[in-house]
């Protein structure tokens, strides 16, 4: 089944997920990983609507200009035809010989200039017309080519800036973890360091005749240490764990949303520039 793309819902959900107690940092952090691996389908979409919406003005601009030269031609041809007409109605007046009517015989020579003229003119027409086709050709080739080479650019920055996102993420949870190991030591060392000494500051009793023996005299230090690690430890790794990761996991859905942002903008100029809806864009290639 194919992940579906991110959305302002999943945003919004994993920001109720942020502040609810009862979801581990550890299911925090792969619900991120999940959210970046859902807004990459986005980012594709968006790849293959530019590519379609620009092939798809490439090649109507070419089909446009391609009817333009195809109506130039056939208006070409139907000048030919009647220049024929013209040839063939001119050769049929000699004939019957050279007129003796010298002004019936100027008629005759200044039509036959009128033709060769006309037909001069119509092959540099058709030359011409024949060299614009060839350059919308070759425009239209290179075109082409060059959307091809920039979808193909696409994917490996693509690729690349998902690969560092995830890196990323590893890397601070990471961190974090080492970080909760510090500090849950210090707390689960420094509570009962604070009863040991207020025990000790209350004149508590030491254990055993010889006072002067470290563990018998901080007996409360070791009772305490045992006492939180049993039974406070993991609250106390998971309330730090928590405190030291919300902070980065909401920097990092801050940053989702601005990219999500920026991809719908994106989109929304797609859409603009191009007068195509991504959905039917959408419908087109699911049908």
């Amino acid at each position: 089944m194919p992940i579906p793309s991110l959305s302002e819902t999943d945003l919004e959900a994993y920001q109720n997920d942020l502040s609810n107690p009862e979801k581990s940092t550890g299911e925090l952090f792969i619900t991120l990983n999940g959210l970046y691996q859902r807004f990459a389908n986005n980012e594709q979409l968006l790849a293959d609507f530019e590519y379609v919406s620009e092939l798809n003005s490439l090649e109507s601009n070419y089909a446009s200009k391609k009817e333009h030269y195809t109506k130039e031609i056939s208006e070409l041809k139907r000048q030919f035809k009647q220049l024929d007409n013209r040839i063939v109605a001119a050769e049929q007046k000699l004939r019957h010989g050279i007129p003796e009517d010298l002004m019936v015989m100027d008629k005759i020579i200044a039509e036959q200039e009128s033709i060769v003229e006309d037909q001069e003119k119509l092959n540099n027409a058709e030359t011409y017309i024949v060299e614009q086709v060839r350059k919308i050709d070759i425009e239209y080739g290179k075109d082409l080519q060059k959307l091809e080479q920039q979808q193909n650019n696409r994917s490996i920055p693509f690729q690349s800036k998902f690969s560092a996102f995830n890196e990323q993420m590893k890397l601070a949870e990471k961190s974090i973890s080492l970080k909760v190991s510090a500090f849950s030591i210090v707390a689960i060392i420094g509570i009962p360091l604070v009863i040991d000494t207020i025990f000790v500051s209350l004149g508590m009793p030491a254990l055993g005749k010889n006072a002067n023996n470290l563990i018998l005299t901080h007996y409360m230090f070791l009772v305490s240490l045992i006492l939180v690690e049993l039974f406070m430890a993991d609250k106390i790794r998971s309330r730090i764990s928590r405190m030291l990761s919300v902070s980065y996991l909401k920097d990092s859905l801050s940053n989702l949303s601005n990219l999500l942002a920026e991809n719908k903008n994106q989109i929304f100029k797609v859409e603009t520039d191009h007068k195509i809806r991504l959905a039917d864009f959408i419908r087109n290639t699911e049908s």
